[in-house]
Formats: C-alpha cells, structure tokens, sequence
C-alpha cells in the first residue's frame, strides 16, 4: 500500500504514551471515526496513571467485513466469534481460527528525551477498511511502521484542545475526533443528519448536528457528546433513566431552545 511516515510533532503522555511510527502521542484517532462498517482506530489518555491503554476501533478483515469493535479494551462487538486474550504486558485478539489480529502491549520505559519513566503501549496488527485495503500496518510502534496514504488521521491531543498533527480530517471531523478522545474513547457511536421515528439509545454517542423527530430516546448515562450547534428534537419522547441526572437539564435546554450549544 502507498505509506506516509508517522509525524515526529506528536505530544507524549503524562501516565501514558502510544508508540506509533517511533514516535509517542498521549492520543490517536485513525480512519473513519465512529463508522461501524469501516476502520477506524483511537486510542485515548488514561485520566489517571495506568499501566491499561484505552483503545476503541472497529476492526475488518481483508475483505472489508468487520471482525470486531472495541470499546475502551472490551470485545462489544463481536459475530465474527474473535477471542481477547490477556497475555504478559497486555491483551491479544484472535480470529476465530485462531490468527492473530491485534496484540497489545504496554510496558514502563523512559522514552527518548524524557524526565522520567512512563507506561507505553504498543500495537501490533494489519488493519484494512471496507474496500479491502490495508490502511495501517502497526509493528509494535518500529520506527518503519506507516499509515496508508490518504488515512485520516490527528495525533497527540493537547490540553487546549488542539492536535499536535492532523491529516485529511475536515474540521467537523477533527471535533469528532476530539469529543471521542476526551470521553476516553466511551462516546464512540455518533448520530448525524435527520432522524425520525425510531428509538435511540442515548448512551456512549456523540451527537453531530442531528435532527430527532417523532423519536422515543431513551437517556440511559450521562455519557454523551454534542458536536456543533444545530442538535435539535422535535416532538420526542424522552425517558430519562438512573445515572442520567447530569443531562437533563441540558436536554431541556436543546428542546426549549431547538439546538444544543
């Protein structure tokens, strides 16, 4: 596959930092964030120190059919019948034919230039989107390791909010991308353009400028993300449900005033 060299501005980690390319970022996000028929991979700061990386992505095979999507470390989607695997260091998946398809590790190291030492997760694995395409071949964060050409991409999240390098992504996405990070890679579906009718689970999403009509949505967390300024609900029910509390004065606030922001 045409390769382009991971940039050397990325922004290591304070407990933790991804290896990727030779090069350490506190956070990543690749591919097609938030798809659940195409790649995408993040990987996203701890809030506290920890030895465990947060790693959320949907995960295909060279055919472009999905293998698995990860959560924040756990197998949530999973018909392919992949195995997780806790190994030394960190965790493994496997096919259902035993292959190896993603191995994680993470070990406490000084980087080069840094004070002191910290965790640093490596990733190994051949990832493909829903052409078939490889896109990122990861080799344990080898100085040789490259994302395809064309992959969007944004590395090492600063504390203002800026990326230490992005590629391909528009500015909505890079928002996407952000919002995703900073909920540690939990608010990983998101919801755009016109919607009417249906039952949405208001759990683990960000919301991307989204038009509810005539939905019954169901506020089961507070984990939710809003991105841009024209999120509205337009005759809704909306059932608000234990551990949403946080919410629903601002969901009020998006149904007195018809956005969010």
């Amino acid at each position: 596959m045409p390769n382009t060299t991971v940039p050397s501005s990325m922004i290591p980690g304070r407990f933790n930092s991804y290896l990727i390319g030779g090069n350490a970022c506190n956070a990543f996000a690749l591919g097609a964030i938030g798809s659940t028929d195409d790649f995408f991979l993040l990987g996203a700061e701890p809030r506290e120190e920890s030895s465990y990386p947060l790693l959320t992505g949907n995960i295909l095979d060279a055919e472009g059919k999905v293998l698995f999507r990860l959560v924040r470390n756990v197998l949530e989607v999973n018909a392919r019948q992949c195995s997780k695997l806790v190994v030394d260091r960190g965790y493994e998946i496997h096919d259902a034919a035993g292959g190896l398809i993603l191995k994680v590790s993470t070990e406490y190291q000084r980087l080069t230039g840094a004070p002191t030492e910290t965790f640093v997760t490596t990733i190994a694995g051949k990832f493909y989107d829903k052409a078939g395409r490889a896109v990122f071949e990861a080799s344990s964060g080898g100085a040789d390791e490259k994302v395809g050409s064309g992959v969007k991409a944004v590395f090492g999240l600063s504390g203002f909010g800026a990326f230490g390098h992005v590629s391909g992504m528009t500015e909505t996405e890079i928002d996407i991308a952000k919002a995703v990070l900073q909920s540690g890679g939990a608010n990983h579906r998101v919801l755009t353009g016109p919607i009417s009718g249906q039952t949405i689970e208001l759990d683990r999403v960000a919301l991307w400028d989204v038009q509810l009509t005539n939905c019954t949505i169901n506020v089961r967390s507070s984990n939710v993300s809003f991105i841009g300024t024209k999120t509205a609900f337009h005759n809704c029910e909306i059932n608000f449900f234990d551990g949403a509390a946080v919410l629903k004065n601002l969901i009020s606030h998006v149904l007195r005033d018809g956005k969010s922001g």
